[in-house]
């Protein structure tokens, strides 16, 4: 059986590509060099653009289906809102992968160390997050690290592509504790799943209470480390995470519902932190 590409956008997951894409842009966004890019520097910038679009997506969201595959198969969540894709295909889909994957492969002997390893960095935790031996998923707290890493390093790809390396440790530390929290919400309704799979993760072993505040937390602290940076935006921000989990904590019924507005609440989120950054930088 041959995979369609209907069944390859969907297992990209289009409703997350901004999680990956979207940090790039920011990294772009704040490294302070906007308008200041040699021609060299503007065609990496659309090139790894498209790169954390489709093909970057595809890669960690199918490796994710392939070794997921016992656990899909029993999980609600995957089964109504997503899909899984059938056992047959899984070789079909690697073949995929390295396609979309080989047409970069020459970027990475063109740019400097620094792309290099935060490059290399995304790759190696988009992949062993899923993949053994390491299946770092099923290993807490290593799924709930390599999960943040998987959506912060784009944002360190695009800081050090414009050239910039002067990077603000203590922001990608605040973007790695938002993602601590997204992850272990978005891991809330797949407790029941995974235990039957025989996969741990951090939410398994806190409980859905102590997730839930786990990710209360995170919020909190993100927010607080955000509003060092751009002011009041990040606790505008901060107020809307932390009520969706405090909603959640006071009606579990509805976690999963909650759980959907997710992609589209990261997604403004996103959009608002970006043009905020765009406009200050050209004002």
């Amino acid at each position: 059986m041959k995979l369609t590409i209907k069944e390859v956008i969907l297992l990209s997951r289009p409703r997350f590509w901004m999680y990956v894409l979207g940090t790039f842009l920011v990294g772009v966004i704040s490294s302070g060099n906007l308008f200041l890019y040699d021609t060299t520097t503007t065609l990496l910038l659309v090139a790894f653009g498209v790169f954390f679009s489709v093909p970057a997506n595809v890669f960690i969201y199918g490796v994710n289906d392939i070794y997921d595959y016992q656990t899909d198969i029993h999980n609600a969540k995957k089964i109504k809102y997503e899909s899984v894709l059938p056992l047959e295909k899984h070789r079909d889909l690697w073949k995929i992968m390295v396609y979309l994957l080989i047409p970069f492969l020459p970027l990475f002997f063109i740019v400097n160390i620094s792309i290099k390893l935060a490059l290399l960095l995304f790759l190696f935790t988009g992949l062993f997050y899923s993949a053994t031996p390491i299946r770092a998923k099923s290993k807490p707290p290593l799924d709930v690290l390599f999960s943040a890493i998987i959506y912060v390093s784009p944002s360190l790809v695009g800081f050090f592509i414009t050239g910039n390396t002067n990077i603000e440790w203590l922001a990608v530390f605040g973007g790695l504790v938002w993602a601590f929290g997204m992850q272990t919400y978005s891991a809330i309704p797949d407790i029941e799943a995974d235990k039957k799979a025989g996969v741990n993760t951090l939410a398994i072993m806190l409980g859905k209470k102590n997730s839930l505040r786990f990710c209360l937390v995170t919020y909190v602290i993100s927010a607080f480390i955000g509003f060092y940076y751009v002011g009041y935006i990040s606790i505008v921000f901060g107020l809307v995470y932390t009520a969706v989990v405090l909603f959640s904590m006071n009606n579990n019924s509805k976690l999963f519902k909650y759980y959907t507005y997710f992609p589209l609440i990261n997604a403004v989120s996103g959009a608002v932190l970006f043009f905020y950054l765009f406009f200050k930088e050209i004002l």
